[in-house]
């Protein structure tokens, strides 16, 4: 009986060629759209799993809440706290502090970057880290030992046994020999602790004795990443109470003494899930860490699964119908002959799963080849072996037999009741109308509308970052992130750079987003920008001067005493009743006089408001972040002069660049995902709903045949006919757009909300979405239209 079943089914798709393409195309489309969101999602959810003592480990948090109220969660931590918290508290078995970033690492006359690790010992008994060579116990024993991964020991040694071999890491501002202890297996790439190399965390600390206590005493500071490991039955809840007191008895003096000058400031510590981390958005990961994540890009992307796949099942069961009613005389007969009717919806549900084995089988292939596209959207490196998993295999088994189940079962309900007198004489219709099979298209375009819609708004919002007024000319500019520890280098680099004729300016400043407190008048200020900046920087930009005159190091006093402020700063802090220059700021015992007041200028992203910012002279090195004026038009020379002076001053390393308008949307990078990923499903929902309605189309025509050969008959010209066949399903989609059109502006509103600076959502923006909808729905509907018309009215006459 199943045999008969398929061999029908296999010649019922070669004679409807047309529908039957469609039918598979489109579900092959949404299946293939859903494998990869599978694969991003099991990815996002799996992070981290393979460390078997995961549930145990925490690392641990601090939460600061200001006086307003405002918090400031914070991932990182000191020196101090893991082994003081460790060795007063019971229930923590284990600690590890991790820090670290890409570093030089030397190879012959040449260098080249690896992701370098301080950690304690600790961590190959906390993680999960598979040794492949060199004695457990030893490993990152001795301030120049080195640990590295299986294809770090490739890339360096090639098939050489690595351990015992030294390798030169630069640390420290200079070059050292660090011996090979042992060779580990690299770290999948769904590792949140992801390295090339490790060495010794003691490498880390000062090794001044003084200077080393000093360090061990600071609790405030926060530049590394602390791990504990619980005892199995330890009691989180009671360990984390336990965190406070600690602190008070190692710093209680300090932390009250910081509250006096800073409010009543609370500090809170907790200790964050291991297996939570990546998906935690509140404590990111940074300093050595791979990239935290969010949960909610999983929820959606599961979402655009699921209303892809329902696009496609839609389709899937408007097809279903349209073929139904040609073979309804099949059907008839079937009946007459002593067919049942469970017998009828088996025979339609076995077709529907031969359709979606065969769409399943087409889907991998476009999977196969989507996946560098996908790779590039999402920054993965994933790869098709992720699909031959046993976990995944089965999830795939149980998609295949919802989807023909679910999609199927309605088409052959109704095929299966029909009367066999009225379709043996062709007197048949669907019930209703066929209202659903309507319904079911005006919900495609719906979706479809809504995510059209939003990649209208996306593409808008994303044009006005990169045009808008910044404060500043951005034009012929480059940004370089100059190597840590080098401000000799830099200094050398900046006069090198300075005299080539392709410059036109210089200017170098600290790190983005640096934040303090300053005392104004009595008043204690909330948490302040403040930038250290070299006397070129504001130049260089064209930031304008509103009030007093730029700082410079040929003034004595501007290196020691005297500051700038911007606009906003001058607004919330200044004594407006007076003139802003020479209004103090204090900070403790260090007392600044303002010496200018630049206009506001955008210095974070779009996503906040200006905020009050503070600039002082940099006296101590650290402005890495170096901006270079080209002239027009000297683009190459330019870049050719920076690396030729670059490689002078820091031979070793890997010079970075961008320029300036492309670093400057880096700060929307997962934005710009977001954009890429909304688009690529608009495009595969229009696509898909489109066939949708070429096949209800086909489905109308068969059901008007005789209507329009009457017409015909009558005098209806081919214009009139495709008018009328047409009119209905444009209908549908002024109803789909109607419905979309307030779903698409909450959604896309809700968006724009996290940008201080946006676009209106204008009708603008509707109504070329409305063109386009109604221009696809047109350009799908009138190939049937016209087809219909075009047919011999004897035929469609004829009457069996």
């Amino acid at each position: 009986m199943l045999k008969n079943y398929l061999k029908i089914a296999f010649r019922n798709l070669g004679r409807n060629k047309l529908l039957s393409f469609v039918n598979i195309s489109s579900l092959a489309i949404g299946l293939a759209c859903v494998l990869l969101i599978i694969l991003f999602v099991k990815d996002e959810w799996s992070f981290d799993k393979f460390n078997t003592k995961g549930e145990n480990i925490f690392r641990l948090v601090k939460t600061i809440t200001d006086t307003t109220g405002k918090e400031t969660r914070m991932g990182n931590t000191g020196l101090p706290h893991g082994p003081v918290f460790a060795s007063e508290i019971a229930a923590i078995e284990s600690y590890c502090r991790i820090n670290g970033w890409d570093m030089t690492v030397k190879k012959g006359n040449e260098g080249t970057e690896s992701k370098v690790l301080f950690a304690d010992p600790s961590i190959f008994n906390i993680f999960s880290i598979e040794v492949q060579q060199g004695n457990v116990a030893e490993l990152l024993k001795g301030r120049n030992s080195v640990v590295i991964t299986e294809t770090a020991a490739k890339k360096y040694f090639g098939n050489d046994n690595a351990v015992g071999k030294t390798i030169d890491i630069e640390v420290d501002q200079a070059f050292e020999p660090f011996m090979v202890t042992g060779v580990v297996k690299t770290p999948p790439l769904n590792a949140s602790v992801s390295f090339d190399m490790l060495i010794p965390f003691e490498r880390h600390n000062p090794t001044n004795a003084a200077e080393l206590n000093e360090k061990m005493n600071n609790w405030g500071n926060s530049y590394l990443n602390t791990f504990f490991l619980l005892r199995k039955d330890a009691d989180v809840k009671a360990t984390e109470k336990k965190l406070w007191q600690v602190y008070l008895n190692h710093n209680g003096e300090k932390w009250a003494k910081f509250q006096q000058l800073n409010g009543k400031t609370k500090l809170q510590f907790g200790l964050q899930p291991f297996f939570e981390m990546h998906l935690d958005k509140n404590f990111f990961a940074s300093n050595g860490l791979s990239n935290w994540s969010d949960a909610t890009y999983s929820y959606i992307l599961s979402g655009l699964a699921i209303l892809i796949l329902l696009i496609a099942g839609i389709n899937f069961i408007n097809i279903s119908l349209a073929i139904s009613l040609n073979r309804s005389k099949e059907i008839g007969v079937r009946k007459v002959s002593g067919s049942t009717r469970v017998q009828v919806i088996t025979q339609f549900l076995s077709e529907s799963f031969v359709v979606t084995v065969i769409a399943f089988a087409f889907a991998i292939v476009l999977v196969v080849l989507l996946l560098p596209l996908f790779n590039n959207i999402t920054h993965r490196q994933f790869s098709i072996v992720y699909l031959l998993q046993p976990y995944t295999v089965f999830l795939f088994i149980v998609l295949i037999f919802l989807v023909a189940l679910l999609a199927g079962f309605y088409p052959a309900f109704i095929a299966s009741g029909f009367k066999p007198v009225k379709v043996l004489y062709n007197r048949f219709k669907l019930p209703g109308n066929n209202m659903l099979g309507k319904s079911l298209v005006v919900l495609q375009f719906i979706i479809a509308v809504v995510l059209v819609i939003s990649t209208i708004i996306f593409n808008r919002q994303f044009n006005y970052i990169s045009t808008a007024d910044l404060g500043y000319n951005p034009q012929n500019m480059i940004h370089l992130q100059f190597p840590w520890d080098k401000a000799a280098a830099l200094k050398q680099f900046k006069l090198t750079v300075a005299n080539d004729p392709a410059i036109a300016a210089i200017g170098t400043k600290s790190g983005d987003r640096n934040r303090t407190t300053f005392e104004i008048n009595g008043r204690q200020t909330d948490w302040v920008y403040y930038e250290n900046i070299d006397d070129d920087y504001l130049k260089m930009l064209q930031i304008p001067v509103v009030k007093g005159r730029y700082l410079s190091y040929a003034n004595v006093a501007d290196t020691v005493s005297n500051c700038m402020v911007n606009e906003t700063f001058v607004n919330k802090y200044l004594d407006k009743s007076k003139d802003p220059i020479g209004q103090i700021i204090s900070q403790g015992e260090n007392k600044m006089f303002v010496s200018g007041v630049v206009k506001d200028y955008h210095t974070t992203d779009f996503k906040e408001k200006i905020e009050p910012v503070y600039f002082k002279l940099d006296k101590q090195g650290d402005v890495l972040n170096t901006y270079i004026k080209y002239l027009p038009g000297k683009e190459k020379a330019a870049v050719a002069a920076i690396a030729k002076a670059y490689k002078a001053v820091v031979p070793y390393a890997t010079l970075e660049y961008n320029f300036f308008q492309d670093w400057l949307m880096i700060r929307y990078e997962q934005d710009k995902q977001w954009k890429k990923i909304i688009a690529f499903a608009a495009f595969i929902a229009v696509l898909i709903a489109a066939m949708g309605l070429f096949a209800l189309s086909t489905l109308s025509v068969q059901q008007r045949i005789k209507e329009i050969g009457i017409r015909k008959v009558l005098g209806a010209s081919v214009t009139n006919i495709a008018t009328i066949v047409s009119k209905d399903f444009l209908k549908l989609v002024c109803i789909a757009f109607i419905i979309a059109s307030p779903i698409a502006w909450w959604v896309m509103n809700k968006w724009l909300q996290d940008f201080a600076y946006r676009i209106n959502i204008t009708w603008g923006i509707f109504a070329l979405a409305a063109v386009a909808a109604f221009s696809i729905a047109l350009v799908t509907v009138g190939f049937q239209s016209i087809k219909a018309a075009l047919m011999n009215p004897v035929k469609s006459l004829q009457s069996e």
